[in-house]
């Protein structure tokens, strides 16, 4: 099995945009096998800005960012498999969240983003990573594998950054603050 794919902390990744620098403190996947969805929700968007140059490149991501909101949007071909896609930005509490929805009409196109099927035993799995750090009150933690019954609808949490290198932490700013920086100037 491979690793939960980087594309659900990135993401611009979602749209094919290679070196993302937008990136999610916490990511909520749930997965609705009766009606072969996928609901994604990030959550805490940041970014590393060291340099003037790297908050102007940040920007530039983001705007391109709001036109593929507008209709726009061209897809990652990891996300090809999936018969329909959309995406959209809910403002919650003066915060930005990335709310994608992906339908798919097999279980094996959720292997593209690191999501496997075990038919004969109606499980939904993906592999273990401690740095992921992976939450759910809805699996069961079964060897190197995150095991979820397919009768019902399933989430879980992924938060990648928790643990991030003091290096990169004094340099992380929140999305939210470098966008209201440029519209007070």
């Amino acid at each position: 099995m491979e690793q939960i794919k980087v594309i659900f902390f990135a993401l611009a990744s979602f749209f094919g945009i290679e070196d993302s620098r937008i990136a999610a403190d916490k990511t909520t996947i749930t997965i609705y096998p009766e009606k072969k969805e996928i609901e994604i929700i990030q959550e805490g968007l940041f970014s590393i800005v060291q340099t003037e140059k790297d908050s102007v490149l940040i920007l530039e991501e983001w705007n391109k960012l709001s036109e593929l909101k507008k209709g726009h949007t061209n897809w990652s071909g990891e996300l090809d498999s999936f018969t329909m896609k959309s995406f959209d930005f809910t403002p919650v509490k003066n915060a930005i969240q990335p709310h994608l929805i992906l339908k798919y009409s097999n279980e094996k196109d959720l292997r593209n983003l690191g999501i496997w099927y075990d038919e004969n035993k109606n499980q939904f799995s993906v592999n273990h990573n401690e740095q992921d750090n992976l939450t759910t009150s809805d699996g069961n933690l079964e060897g190197n594998y995150w095991v979820f019954n397919g009768d019902h609808k399933f989430s879980f949490t992924l938060a990648p950054f928790l643990q991030m290198p003091e290096n990169y932490l004094k340099f992380k700013r929140p999305l939210k603050e470098l966008i209201s920086s440029v519209k007070k100037q």
